[in-house]
């Protein structure tokens, strides 16, 4: 393992990954720090959709990546299916392209996540639900508050009877 990870082929394809990795952290990283805050919100407005984007987008740019090479590999459906069970970490079918390996990577990393997700209430609902939450908490202490004042003009009346 440790042979391959030092072959001469395997730093040139890293070192080759170097001008993206500047260019992401290049005016300080703040391109990439706007690029994933920008992804967060896309995702928490509606996880669902996040889900369906990674597994259709990330199965047809597999299916582009792979179709030439791969031999399990032959329609857009097939890049969907891989996509769809790398989100659990298992294929029999693997990626035989750089492109393929690169984009089955960001599958495999950020797919459960999503997949997690996948049901949970969009942003726009937690945010009607915290809402409504405050609504019931102000009428509750309301209530609350009305209950005290009775009952301080109840003790009043008996302090006077007394």
């Amino acid at each position: 393992m440790a042979a391959a990870l030092t072959s001469k082929s395997t730093i040139d394809e890293l070192a080759s990954l170097v001008p993206f990795a500047l260019a992401f952290l290049a005016d300080g990283g703040e391109n990439y720090g706007t690029a994933k805050q920008q992804l967060r919100e896309w995702v928490e407005r509606d996880p669902f959709d996040s889900l369906v984007a990674a597994v259709v987008g990330g199965g047809y740019a597999y299916y582009l990546a792979e179709r030439e090479s791969n031999e399990h590999c032959n329609s857009p459906l097939d890049g969907i299916l891989y996509a769809s069970s790398a989100l659990f970490g298992y294929d029999t079918a693997l990626p035989t392209t750089e492109h393929g390996r690169a984009v089955a990577s960001l599958v495999k990393t950020f797919g459960p996540a999503l997949a997690s997700n996948a049901f949970s209430p969009t942003a726009a609902q937690q945010r009607a639900k915290e809402e409504a939450e405050i609504v019931r908490a102000e009428q509750a202490a309301d209530v609350d508050r009305q209950i005290l004042a009775r009952l301080e003009d109840i003790v009043r009346l008996l302090e006077a009877k007394t």
